[in-house]
């Protein structure tokens, strides 16, 4: 799957839907089945690494896809979001209902 390449973080990245890795692990089981669910809307999701060091190409692999943009922030300008994704604004728990709720009013009301 192609994406963008991995971007270098000089500001705190601001996104509408957006997730923080704040270790070098795999994806939580339920963000990317469920974000793939609404993958025809024009929704990005925006995943930032607040690692000391950079991902390897396999730790981005796992976030693989044109709907997924990759940050990496070395030095922990972005807060990191304590393993919720954030969607405009509000923090939502890694669950299928909530997710789900999430992103279908993120994609019908896009800010």
């Amino acid at each position: 799957m192609e994406q963008d390449g991995l971007v270098i973080v000089e500001e705190a990245v601001n996104a509408p839907v957006m997730f923080t890795m704040d270790t070098i692990s795999a994806p939580p089981d339920l963000l990317l089945p469920i974000f793939g669910e609404y993958k025809k809307t024009p929704l990005f999701l925006h995943v930032v690494w607040r690692t000391r060091q950079a991902p390897k190409t396999s730790d981005l692999n796992q976030f693989g896809g044109k709907k997924i943009k990759q940050y990496w922030d070395p030095n922990g300008k972005t807060p990191s979001l304590g393993g919720r994704l954030r969607v405009n604004g509000q923090l939502i728990e890694m669950d299928r209902l909530g997710l789900r709720m999430a992103l279908a009013r993120a994609a019908a009301f896009p800010q």
